[in-house]
């Protein structure tokens, strides 16, 4: 009987063991985003899908309205869209504090269960989607036309207090939020191994030159000529000193910046002695004289994914070790493995950076797919606590991860009359905004999940010593290994995003004659897929500015934009 107990005992760890790992997949699901529902034209399951995963009263509210608000937009909903994006700019003045109790919560549960704050970037966005939104309804509706204008002003302004805030912010966010003992002890083991490293440095979110860019068309288009110089002025600066080259955009555009500096300038007068410093030749006179700005949101940003990790305590080399659990398919395994590889093995995280950035995995070097974190004196700190019985059999650690970058788009031209008349070019990346934002939070990230379990960890082997079930006997194991399982199941990244955010903003100035014309972008993809979007615009002596989304499978031909959910504002 003895030896039956024993082998139904063994086989019943066996089937824990393949449920620790089971359990990781738990939240492994693909479903449609909003976005991608929405380029497929199905705003109702768009909208469905927004209600059934962010409750509107919940710790996602954030999310509920700003994906509202980006459907809202694209359905040219825009008032209503406004609505919902003002109700997400109260909630994030109202998110300065945190209440004790859901720190507590998230410690034991995970960062799902707090309230989700966004990102930096999404203040910029808000506001910029706001004047757009509105920019779109002086057009439709020309003789309220000023009042839009004036409210789209006014969005840039209060994102020109912002930025210039998080312009004079010299060091990152206090992360010491509370007073917990035990969570000071697990830190200061772990704080040594995750020291951030030098080559994560500049890639913060500091500023934002497109916004500038863009608060220049808005105030010229308005005729307060010094607002708009002023804000073109920002915009070169910041494209010449460092925005292009850390979202790898082209060069051409500080100098695009820099004739709207010189357009403003003669508008406004008095600005003869900088005038002539710029030296203008007779092409850049031509360039000068754009009274159209298009505005080009392409793709759909990555998406954050869950990577799952095991943990060990090893006991011969006196270190912690962490192996990725890699799950989905191919392309989603092959990702999780260099984000890994990238972050956390012993390579070369320049390089793979570098890559990771360029969407290319096929450069990324294999390396080992274990990570040692060697714990050297720290390790009999880490027996006193408990780690390392804690650790007996595993656990299972979740972090995030962006998808690779995927550039679809070969190139995207301004047509008018059946010529193509120019090019229009990258302004901004969202998507190496999101990835470095990602980057940039993968230490503190990993360094909270492993804190978070390991205190799970330790806080169900203490509950198991007061029910007198610790023994290193079958029993004693049982119940070690059958809380482990509850630990992994309940273990969980936050992958939470405004999902419908663009991937990529192009944008192209043009001079057009007075009156009425067809302008199409055609955008050229390189699957050999092209979209063209048309749109029948006014041209005056004023600065004008249209916008527009652009999805990667839309139609091959798009000549009306009324159905569509291509929309040119």
């Amino acid at each position: 009987m003895g030896a039956r107990i024993k082998k139904a005992v063994t086989l019943f760890i066996i089937l824990v063991q393949t449920s620790l790992l089971g359990a990781c997949s738990i939240t492994q699901f693909n479903q449609l985003s909003p976005a991608q529902l929405a380029q497929q034209g199905n705003f109702v399951q768009a909208k469905q899908n927004v209600t059934q995963s962010y409750n509107k009263n919940g710790n996602d509210r954030l999310l509920y309205h700003l994906e509202m608000a980006s459907l809202l937009q694209l359905e040219k909903n825009y008032l209503q869209s406004n609505e919902q994006l003002a109700l997400a700019l109260t909630l994030i003045e109202s998110f300065y504090t945190q209440s004790i109790s859901e720190l507590a919560l998230v410690q034991f549960s995970g960062p799902t269960y707090s309230t989700y704050k966004g990102k930096a970037f999404y203040l910029p966005q808000i506001h910029i989607m706001k004047a757009l939104n509105y920019n779109a309804l002086a057009k439709l509706h020309p003789d309220n036309s000023e009042h839009y204008y004036d409210a789209a002003l006014v969005e840039m302004r209060q994102l020109d207090v912002f930025l210039s805030q998080l312009k004079e912010q010299t060091g990152g966010y206090d992360k010491e939020q509370h007073d917990d003992f035990l969570a000071k002890k697990v830190y200061q083991i772990l704080k040594p191994i995750f020291a951030p490293t030098d080559l994560l440095e500049n890639i913060d979110y500091k500023d934002d030159a497109f916004a500038h860019f863009l608060s220049g068309v808005l105030f010229e288009q308005s005729g307060e000529w010094d607002s708009a110089r002023l804000q073109y002025e920002r915009a070169m600066f910041m494209y010449e000193n460092g925005f292009a080259k850390q979202y790898k955009l082209p060069e051409q555009i500080s100098e695009q910046a820099r004739f709207g500096l010189i357009r403003m300038m003669r508008k406004a007068g008095g600005y003869d002695n900088e005038l002539r410093a710029f030296e203008p030749t007779r092409d850049d006179e031509a360039k000068q004289s754009a009274n159209v700005t298009l505005v080009q949101n392409i793709g759909i940003a990555p998406k954050r994914k869950q990577l799952n990790l095991m943990l060990r305590a090893n006991t011969e080399s006196k270190a912690l070790v962490m192996t990725p659990i890699l799950l989905g398919n191919y392309k989603e395994r092959q990702a999780q493995m260099r984000w890994f590889q990238m972050l956390h093995a012993d390579t070369s995280l320049f390089d793979m950076m570098q890559n990771y950035m360029l969407g290319d995995l096929g450069d990324v070097a294999m390396g080992a797919l274990t990570k040692r974190l060697p714990l050297g004196p720290l390790w009999d700190d880490a027996v006193r606590l408990g780690i390392v019985d804690a650790l007996q059999f595993g656990a299972r650690i979740s972090v995030t991860y962006l998808e690779p970058l995927d550039n679809q788009v070969k190139y995207s031209e301004v047509w008018l009359n059946g010529q193509p008349i120019t090019t229009l070019l990258p302004y901004h990346s969202v998507s190496l905004l999101t990835l470095q934002d990602a980057l940039k939070q993968a230490n503190a990230e990993i360094h909270s999940a492993l804190s978070r379990e390991i205190i799970k960890a330790l806080s169900a082997r203490k509950a198991l010593h007061k029910a007198g079930l610790e023994q290193n006997n079958l029993l004693g194991n049982l119940a070690k290994l059958t809380t482990t399982v509850v630990n992994a199941i309940t273990a969980s990244a936050d992958t939470r995003q405004w999902q419908t955010l663009p991937a990529e903003i192009r944008v192209a100035q043009i001079s057009l004659p007075p009156g009425e014309h067809d302008v199409t972008i055609k955008t050229y993809f390189r699957s050999g897929h092209v979209v063209e979007q048309s749109e029948h615009i006014t041209a005056n002596n004023v600065m004008s500015l249209w916008h527009t989304r652009t999805f990667a499978n839309a139609p091959n031909e798009q000549t009306s934009l009324t159905n569509s959910t291509l929309n040119m504002e």
